[in-house]
């Protein structure tokens, strides 16, 4: 997909601009739009961006600012506020007030699609999203594509065509960035940043949308069917709405931990820097403090992994091999039974026939016997038919205890119990003695550096910060680790009800119809669960592969990292030649960042997708090595290529590590129009611009 062109009318300081971007030919990809800050280059992005997006892009705009109560009134009540700082300030003079974005594509196949959003607001500024109107033409007779009258939900079927067509809104936040964006998400810890990536890249989150409505449907459907009076499925139905309110709840909670350490992690980490060049006692606090919060980190592990230990198959192996052998027991002689019952009704089933047959035999034989004898000759048959089937075999059970398992359900029930044997509790006390260990070893060094802080008044109240800072990222790691326990343990549990639940809807679906459709519906969320968690496995090797690539051609140093290493669970690992991970070393601000756009590079180029590239200033925190190398990637992909830059970013050695690619450059300007700034769009001569 290739963006021809883009018209601004009214936007911000744009009153009425057009950039014209020509087709990627050869190693030309690349459109180069400079301007000092403030000139109208964030503003050029943010136009593409809710052009193409609309609302559901508002996520992809560094200065949007969310606010509200749930999750679509803060949509909603932010990008108006949004838009309402868009309309440029002479807007009125030429009409009723109004932003106009247009955007002309051209896709692989030549075909040409304008995207025209209009949005209209009140007489006093204020703009409502029923006002937007949006506009989309297809080829060369400009038909208009729109959805059919019988669609009720319009928003959601332009939403579809776009992601069709263009992009799904997970993965444009890889395609569509800023500077800002990308300090952001180099915040985060490099295991989320990964696995936020790879879902991206797969569409995860729209996935968990389709699982949710699933689940609300299933939901709605047994409470219409269920009857009062049917207590078990009440019940059941009662503690899964309970389990997944309550998974809703941690989830809530893990999300503000994850939000709250995405603050104090840059905090703490500025902190401890302001420490390096003062005397050895404070490095050697920050140090102490550093170790302390490891060990708790290993404490937290030890007891996780001892939860997850516990509810698997350790409780059946406690139970002791008496019961699980009488259990066996029972269960192999209740397979005798079905296996007995099986063969025994499918020989009754012939056995009329079977009589029939005979009696017509005997009847034709020469010498033909009488009624008695006739009747005698069958009943002994009977008999002897009867007597092929009892007494049952040795063996068999008298009935069936366990009616919900049957078959092949049976046979893994005997299966599992046969295997626990491995399980000891040696496993449980080694996981205990080792939560025990690292506590004592994080008290040690908490009241080490206590100590040392008494020795260290000149720096009391920067320790005393670090501290808090630091006990209040202890705590919200407790939080968001013992809320993902309660997550695991709650959806273990919640699995077990709906099993329970599909049990009991089986022996009712013949007369409730509705209840089947809620099973199924149940069946295709918990196969999108198992698929969710699934699919980031399968995609790890590769993009650990691209950002290996895109690290080596953007990072300073980069011949320190041989290469990245992703696990399933997406820790990364940043391995030396001779195996060390060098995760911890290279944690720098700029190779935070550069670290953050190797993974943006692997996404897009595992992705597949020719869809332009639109970044805006890029290189902030960067060494004059990663800026030129950062460059250089980017610019080296198959597809189109805008580049926002300040005129201190893309120029000198920089602008001659890409000229080669440049297919056209602009230059913006700002003239005044009575006080009011207006942005003006100019084609730029490279050949004045650096050496």
């Amino acid at each position: 997909m290739h963006l021809r062109s883009v018209q601004l009318i009214n936007w911000r300081s744009y009153r009425n601009a057009r950039f014209e971007f020509p087709r990627p030919h050869g190693e030309r990809n690349v459109t180069l739009v400079m301007a000092p800050n403030e000139y109208g280059k964030t503003s050029l992005f943010e136009a593409v961006t809710l052009g193409l997006f609309g609302k559901s892009g508002l996520n992809l705009v560094p200065r949007a600012r969310m606010v509200g109560n749930d999750a679509e009134d803060r949509l909603r009540i932010s990008y108006s506020r949004f838009l309402e700082g868009t309309l440029h300030r002479r807007a009125t003079e030429t009409g009723p007030p109004r932003c106009i974005v247009k955007l002309e594509w051209e896709n692989e196949a030549g075909d040409w699609i304008e995207i025209k959003r209009t949005w209209h607001f009140r007489v006093d500024g204020s703009h409502k999203v029923a006002d937007d109107l949006l506009q989309i033409y297809e080829g060369k007779n400009r038909a208009l594509i729109a959805p059919p009258l019988s669609d009720e939900d319009r928003d959601r079927w332009y939403r579809d065509w776009i992601s069709q067509h263009f992009l799904q809104s997970s993965l444009a936040e890889f395609f569509l960035f800023d500077g800002e964006q990308v300090q952001r998400y180099a915040n985060r810890d490099m295991s989320k940043q990964v696995q936020d990536g790879i879902e991206g890249l797969l569409g995860l989150p729209v996935l968990r949308v389709l699982k949710k409505s699933l689940q609300e449907y299933a939901k709605e459907r047994r409470k219409r069917s269920t009857t009062p009076s049917d207590e078990r499925v009440n019940t059941v139905e009662s503690a899964i709405e309970d389990l997944e309110k309550k998974i809703e709840e941690r989830k809530a909670d893990r999300g503000e931990a994850d939000a709250q350490l995405a603050h104090l992690d840059p905090e703490i980490e500025n902190l401890t820097r302001l420490f390096i060049g003062r005397e050895g006692t404070v490095a050697l606090i920050a140090s102490l403090m550093e170790d302390e919060q490891r060990h708790r980190s290993e404490a937290r592990r030890t007891i996780q992994e001892l939860t997850t230990l516990m509810a698997g198959d350790m409780a059946l192996a406690i139970a002791g091999a008496p019961l699980r052998h009488s259990a066996i027991v029972r269960l192999e002689s209740e397979a005798k039974r079905e296996e007995w019952e099986n063969g025994r009704n499918s020989g009754g089933r012939n056995l009329d026939r079977f009589i029939a047959d005979l009696s017509v035999r005997i009847e034709s034989l020469e010498s033909p016997l009488g009624r008695d004898s006739h009747d005698a000759v069958l009943n002994a048959a009977r008999s002897a038919w009867d007597a092929l089937w009892h007494p049952p075999p040795v063996g068999c059970a008298d009935d069936y205890l366990h009616i919900a398992l049957t078959g092949m359900t049976r046979a893994k029930t005997i299966e599992r119990l046969s295997e626990v044997e491995q399980h000891t509790a040696t496993e449980a006390v080694s996981h205990i003695e080792n939560h025990l260990a690292a506590v004592e070893i994080a008290n040690a060094k908490r009241r080490e550096y206590l100590e040392l802080e008494r020795l260290a008044p000149e720096v009391q109240a920067q320790t005393e910060q670090l501290t808090k800072l630091s006990e209040q990222r202890a705590q919200y790691r407790m939080q968001r680790d013992m809320a993902q326990l309660e997550i695991d343990a709650s959806e273990k549990e919640l699995g077990d009800k709906r099993a329970e639940l599909g049990r009991y809807q089986s022996s009712i679906r013949q007369h409730a119809p509705d209840l089947d459709n809620a099973a199924r519906a149940d069946a295709y969320a918990v196969l999108i669960d198992d698929l969710l968690k699934e699919a980031v496995p399968h995609e790890v090797d590769v993009v650990a592969t691209e950002m290996t690539s895109a690290w080596k051609a953007m990072a300073h140093l980069s011949d320190r990292v041989e290469r990245i290493a992703i696990s399933p669970d997406c820790k990364v690992s940043m391995l030396a030649s001779d195996g060390t991970d060098l995760h911890e070393i290279e944690k720098s601000a700029g190779a935070s960042q550069v670290f953050t756009q190797a993974l943006i590079t692997a996404i897009t180029r595992v992705s597949g997708r020719i869809f332009p590239f639109v970044v805006d200033t890029p290189l902030a925190r960067l060494s004059r090595d990663q800026r030129i190398g950062v460059l250089k990637t980017f610019t080296n992909r198959p597809g189109q290529v805008i580049l926002l830059s300040t005129d201190q970013e893309v120029v000198d050695d920089k602008l001659d590590a890409i000229r080669h690619r440049i297919a056209k450059s602009y230059e913006l300007r700002i003239t005044h129009d009575y006080g009011v700034a207006v942005t003006t769009v100019h084609e730029l001569d490279l050949g004045s611009v650096g050496p």
